[in-house]
């Protein structure tokens, strides 16, 4: 009997345009491929996943996209800004909104409420803040900082966002006075005075105002080096409002239901203390989205098994009440 499998691997230069793989930057070039998937499966018709277009390729001409739409495979789009949403409508996608993401204009005081304030000099009296630059140990010594992290040892989510130390990232550590790592910060320059948060990362037990001295300390950082705004990452299903019973209502629904298993409130909570701008990302889909497609994506990402790890939990946990 034939086992049934499912695989991923990167597009080749023959399905999208050489201006969308690269950019003028070699730099980029170190950057992980997490940003274009290929999705295989013996049952199914592959999938194209392109995740966080509008900062890979903000040097793209939309016009080089047109390659991509002739493509005879389901184009699934993840963290796509509202203005790429409204191009990719245009060409007959189905957008779907699935969140928003945190944006911090560095000409701006986003760290002026007195409780923010007590938090971060909090933090710099419990420790110090350094930068720590990239080498192969040093990504070694990063691995293991996340298995002790607050979620550490449970299924990780994956390309939605870079996860790995690179040449091209940045990375900040908050050390507390025993000088061991209590709270860690990965970030990515994008160009054009954009950065990136890759990483939030937080030992459990951590020193007060850990990340709020962290995050403090890097927007000053940033906005001394003339960068213009810093991305905190997105927080999905907080949509402010949906069409009842739509596939976009429908999917943030069941998001916000799975709370326990991802704690996307939480997250929330902790980047609007820092006044952010609220940006909406959206889902791109051409084909109209699938019950398939999503369950793919899922599991490829690992926020299926995070799910069957934490209702698995769950059902412990009311059984033995």
């Amino acid at each position: 009997m034939n086992k049934r499998t499912t695989s991923y691997n990167l597009g080749t230069d023959d399905e999208l345009p050489a201006s969308i793989l690269k950019n003028s930057d070699s730099d980029y070039d170190s950057l992980p491929h997490s940003f274009y998937f290929k999705l295989k499966s013996k049952k199914h018709k592959s999938i194209i996943w392109i995740n966080n277009p509008q900062y890979r390729f903000d040097l793209v001409p939309l016009e080089d996209y047109n390659k991509l739409f002739l493509k005879d495979l389901p184009i699934f789009i993840t963290s796509c800004s509202k203005e790429l949403a409204q191009f990719f409508s245009q060409n007959k996608f189905e957008t779907l909104k699935a969140g928003k993401e945190a944006i911090l204009n560095l000409s701006k005081d986003h760290f002026s409420k007195r409780s923010l304030k007590d938090l971060i000099n909090a933090g710099f009296r419990n420790g110090e803040i350094e930068e720590i630059f990239y080498s192969e140990e040093n990504g070694e010594i990063l691995e293991k900082f996340k298995l002790e992290c607050v979620h550490g040892k449970e299924p990780q989510l994956k390309h939605f966002f870079n996860d790995k130390f690179l040449p091209i990232s940045r990375l900040f550590v908050y050390k507390d006075k025993q000088k061991k790592w209590a709270g860690g910060i990965l970030i990515t320059p994008k160009g054009k005075g954009k950065v990136i948060t890759d990483l939030i990362l937080r030992r459990e037990h951590s020193p007060r105002g850990t990340m709020e001295s962290l995050i403090y300390f890097i927007a000053s950082l940033l906005k001394d080096e003339r960068n213009d705004t810093w991305s905190l990452g997105e927080v999905p299903y907080v949509v402010d409002s949906s069409k009842f019973l739509s596939k976009e209502f429908f999917i943030n629904f069941m998001g916000r239901r799975l709370r326990y298993a991802y704690n996307y409130l939480g997250l929330y909570n902790f980047k609007n203390k820092f006044n952010p701008e609220w940006k909406d990302i959206y889902i791109c889909c051409k084909p109209k989205l699938t019950l398939i497609t999503l369950l793919k994506i899922s599991w490829l990402s690992n926020l299926a098994k995070l799910i069957l790890k934490k209702s698995f939990k769950r059902v412990l946990f009311i059984l033995n009440k």
